[in-house]
Protein backbone atom coordinates (compact mmCIF):
# COMPACT_ATOMS: atom_id res chain seq x y z
CA UNK A 1 0.00 0.00 0.00
CA UNK A 2 1.95 3.53 -1.02
CA UNK A 3 0.98 6.48 1.26
CA UNK A 4 -1.32 8.48 -0.15
CA UNK A 5 -2.37 11.28 1.99
CA UNK A 6 -1.60 12.71 5.80
CA UNK A 7 -1.41 10.96 8.65
CA UNK A 8 -3.42 11.72 11.43
CA UNK A 9 -2.66 10.49 14.82
CA UNK A 10 -5.94 9.74 15.80
CA UNK A 11 -5.99 8.83 19.28
CA UNK A 12 -9.82 7.57 19.77
CA UNK A 13 -9.28 5.18 16.96
CA UNK A 14 -7.08 2.65 18.94
CA UNK A 15 -8.80 0.62 21.09
CA UNK A 16 -8.38 0.86 24.57
CA UNK A 17 -7.72 -2.00 26.67
CA UNK A 18 -8.08 -3.08 30.38
CA UNK A 19 -4.90 -1.96 31.65
CA UNK A 20 -4.26 2.02 31.88
CA UNK A 21 -0.36 1.63 31.86
CA UNK A 22 -0.54 0.06 28.20
CA UNK A 23 -3.11 2.80 26.89
CA UNK A 24 -0.26 5.61 28.26
CA UNK A 25 2.33 3.73 26.39
CA UNK A 26 0.22 2.95 22.66
CA UNK A 27 -0.55 6.78 23.29
CA UNK A 28 3.14 7.96 23.79
CA UNK A 29 4.07 5.70 20.77
CA UNK A 30 1.71 7.06 18.71
CA UNK A 31 2.38 10.52 19.03
CA UNK A 32 6.12 9.88 18.77
CA UNK A 33 5.75 8.64 15.49
CA UNK A 34 3.28 11.75 14.49
CA UNK A 35 5.68 13.94 14.97
CA UNK A 36 8.29 11.62 12.91
CA UNK A 37 5.80 11.42 10.25
CA UNK A 38 5.49 15.45 10.66
CA UNK A 39 8.81 15.47 10.19
CA UNK A 40 8.51 13.54 7.37
CA UNK A 41 6.10 15.62 5.49
CA UNK A 42 7.99 18.94 6.33
CA UNK A 43 11.23 17.09 4.89
CA UNK A 44 13.11 18.14 8.31
CA UNK A 45 16.86 17.22 7.79
CA UNK A 46 18.18 13.56 8.06
CA UNK A 47 20.21 13.86 11.47
CA UNK A 48 16.31 15.23 13.16
CA UNK A 49 14.76 11.97 11.39
CA UNK A 50 17.44 9.23 12.68
CA UNK A 51 16.79 10.78 15.92
CA UNK A 52 12.82 10.26 15.42
CA UNK A 53 13.35 6.90 14.31
CA UNK A 54 15.94 5.75 17.39
CA UNK A 55 13.47 7.00 19.40
CA UNK A 56 10.79 5.47 18.29
CA UNK A 57 12.81 2.14 18.14
CA UNK A 58 14.05 2.77 21.44
CA UNK A 59 10.57 3.30 22.72
CA UNK A 60 9.54 0.22 21.30
CA UNK A 61 11.78 -2.01 23.00
CA UNK A 62 10.89 -0.78 26.30
CA UNK A 63 7.24 -0.97 25.26
CA UNK A 64 7.63 -4.90 24.34
CA UNK A 65 9.64 -5.67 27.42
CA UNK A 66 7.58 -4.41 29.81
CA UNK A 67 4.96 -6.27 28.22
CA UNK A 68 6.82 -9.38 27.98
CA UNK A 69 8.09 -9.34 31.54
CA UNK A 70 4.75 -9.43 32.72
CA UNK A 71 3.45 -11.90 30.93
CA UNK A 72 6.41 -14.11 32.23
CA UNK A 73 6.17 -13.05 36.12
CA UNK A 74 2.43 -13.69 35.61
CA UNK A 75 2.43 -17.17 33.54
CA UNK A 76 -0.05 -15.62 30.83
CA UNK A 77 -0.95 -18.90 28.89
CA UNK A 78 -0.49 -16.83 25.72
CA UNK A 79 2.95 -15.33 26.55
CA UNK A 80 4.32 -17.53 23.39
CA UNK A 81 2.13 -16.15 20.73
CA UNK A 82 2.50 -12.69 21.81
CA UNK A 83 5.94 -12.34 22.20
CA UNK A 84 6.61 -13.49 18.98
CA UNK A 85 4.44 -11.05 17.66
CA UNK A 86 6.40 -8.48 19.50
CA UNK A 87 9.77 -10.27 17.87
CA UNK A 88 8.61 -10.03 14.92
CA UNK A 89 7.51 -6.19 14.89
CA UNK A 90 10.96 -5.40 16.35
CA UNK A 91 12.93 -7.06 13.57
CA UNK A 92 10.94 -4.87 10.99
CA UNK A 93 11.00 -1.62 12.78
CA UNK A 94 15.23 -2.43 13.03
CA UNK A 95 15.38 -3.20 9.35
CA UNK A 96 13.67 -0.18 8.05
CA UNK A 97 16.25 2.22 10.71
CA UNK A 98 18.58 0.42 8.71
CA UNK A 99 17.06 0.98 5.43
CA UNK A 100 16.16 4.56 6.18
CA UNK A 101 20.12 5.46 7.61
CA UNK A 102 21.19 3.45 4.15
CA UNK A 103 18.71 4.94 1.73
CA UNK A 104 16.98 8.36 3.20
CA UNK A 105 14.08 6.97 1.66
CA UNK A 106 11.28 8.95 3.27
CA UNK A 107 8.75 6.93 0.69
CA UNK A 108 9.53 4.16 2.33
CA UNK A 109 9.26 5.68 5.79
CA UNK A 110 5.76 6.71 5.44
CA UNK A 111 4.78 3.84 3.91
CA UNK A 112 6.37 1.74 6.88
CA UNK A 113 4.49 3.92 9.14
CA UNK A 114 0.79 3.27 7.02
CA UNK A 115 1.72 -0.69 7.76
CA UNK A 116 2.73 -0.31 11.33
CA UNK A 117 -0.47 2.16 12.50
CA UNK A 118 -2.54 -0.85 10.99
CA UNK A 119 -0.66 -3.62 12.43
CA UNK A 120 -0.66 -2.01 15.91
CA UNK A 121 -4.47 -1.40 16.10
CA UNK A 122 -4.76 -5.15 15.10
CA UNK A 123 -2.27 -6.11 17.93
CA UNK A 124 -4.02 -3.93 20.20
CA UNK A 125 -7.45 -5.55 19.31
CA UNK A 126 -5.70 -9.24 19.66
CA UNK A 127 -3.10 -9.49 21.42
CA UNK A 128 -2.96 -6.55 23.96
CA UNK A 129 -6.66 -6.79 24.57
CA UNK A 130 -6.28 -10.78 25.35
CA UNK A 131 -3.26 -10.22 27.69
CA UNK A 132 -4.70 -6.75 29.83
CA UNK A 133 -7.79 -8.20 30.55
CA UNK A 134 -5.59 -11.13 31.53
CA UNK A 135 -3.39 -8.85 33.98
CA UNK A 136 -6.40 -6.82 34.65
CA UNK A 137 -8.21 -10.30 36.18
CA UNK A 138 -5.09 -10.47 38.41
CA UNK A 139 -5.31 -6.75 40.09
CA UNK A 140 -1.81 -6.26 38.36
CA UNK A 141 -0.91 -2.67 38.72
CA UNK A 142 1.89 -0.96 36.74
CA UNK A 143 3.17 2.72 37.24
CA UNK A 144 5.07 3.86 34.42
CA UNK A 145 8.71 5.80 35.82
Amino acid sequence: MAYTEPYTADWDALPNVAMPFMNTVHSEELALVSRLLTDLETAAAPVTIDAQVAAWVEHTKAHFAREELLMHQYDFFATPCHQGEHETALLQLLGVQQQWLRERDTAMLQDYIQYWREWLQQHISSMDFVTANFLNQLNVEVELT
